[in-house]
């Protein structure tokens, strides 16, 4: 998983966002494969994880910024400091691009020289004077306002990332599913709660938002763990949603309808293990997430059918081929 960010004591909040989307290759890919394609920074390791389910991420690279911060009142937040990125391979088959950084009231109101951001990776810092309780603001403007040109763009950062590595040579760029991809943007601060607690809504087809609420601050140092977990899981659901739709496109019997269906099964139900990278203090957030909305109630559910129609499909098939060759 993900190395935890060291945290200032000024920080006020975490941001951040991950794509999700199937690796672009008709087949799952190997170790050997996996690292190859994750190796974007030369003389830096792909750190990998065999169980319970294998897992490898790229060297963590930073990029830097000086911006506005979005806020849900308007309120001028001018930011300069570095987001961490990271690509992350799941099982072989998942690819995401995640990014994050903390956002930290500056020691002094003005721009220090680049060295000075480049020694604390992934931390930007508010440099003009802010409000005492501005993290629900920057909760509500980042998630819910539309960001500008001059506003920090989380989302441009990750595209870019899962672009690059989307398109490498070693790819053969032939998925055996039309799956799409989801963003996740979320948000971690400090407040004032026993355990961590997680507000998750699905915006649209594509967009997720994902509010954190955590008491101490080496817990919102590994936040950005749990949400790639979280995005990844999110995003099977989505998948299998997708290859039901893509399915009723056909006719029951007919060997598209049965291939789609399939090749969910063959590529993508074995991953599902919520919490499985999660690290310790956050698993009681997968429990709230079971309650409601019940992410595996659901995906049991859509599996569940998602079989049955392939039996119903190839029953069918075969009856129909039984026919064919008797009327021969």
């Amino acid at each position: 998983m993900a190395d935890a960010m060291v945290l200032p004591e000024r920080t006020l909040i975490v941001l951040g966002e991950v794509r999700t989307c199937l690796v672009p290759a008709s087949g799952a890919l190997s170790r050997v494969e996996v690292r190859n394609l994750l190796a974007l920074k030369p003389g830096r390791p792909v750190r990998s994880w065999e169980r319970p389910i294998p897992m490898a991420i790229s060297p963590t690279m930073l990029v830097g910024v000086d911006c506005l911060l979005a806020t849900g009142t308007g309120a001028k937040a001018e930011a300069r400091g570095t987001v961490a990125t990271d690509a992350v391979v799941v099982g072989g088959r998942v690819l995401q691009s995640s990014v994050r950084t903390a956002v930290v009231r500056a020691a002094r109101p003005q721009r220090e020289k680049w060295e000075h951001y480049l020694r604390r990776g992934g931390v930007t810092e508010v440099i003009n004077k802010i409000r005492s309780d501005i993290g629900i603001d920057l909760v509500h403007g980042f998630l819910h306002r539309p960001m500008g040109p001059d506003t920090l763009d989380l989302g441009s950062i990750s595209e870019r990332l899962l672009a690059r590595v989307r398109l490498d040579r070693g790819l053969d760029q032939r998925s055996p599913l039309l799956t799409g991809s989801t963003r996740l943007q979320w948000t971690a601060r400090l407040g004032a709660v026993e355990v961590p607690h997680v507000e998750f809504r699905l915006e649209d087809e594509e967009v997720r938002t994902v509010q954190i609420t955590v008491r101490d601050i080496e817990d919102l140092a590994v936040a950005q763990q749990f949400c790639a977990d979280l995005a990844m899981h999110d995003w099977l659901l989505t998948a299998v949603v997708n290859a039901v739709e893509e399915a009723d496109r056909y006719d029951t019997a007919s060997p598209d309808s049965a291939r789609v269906l399939a090749a969910v099964l063959e590529h993508l139900a074995h991953l599902w293990m919520p919490g499985a990278h999660t690290p310790p203090p956050f698993l009681g957030l997968w429990q709230q997430l079971e309650l409601r909305p019940g992410f595996t109630r659901d995906w049991d559910s859509r599996v569940g059918q998602l079989r049955n129609r392939l039996s119903v499909a190839t029953l069918a098939a075969l009856r129909e081929a039984k026919v064919s060759t008797t009327n021969w």
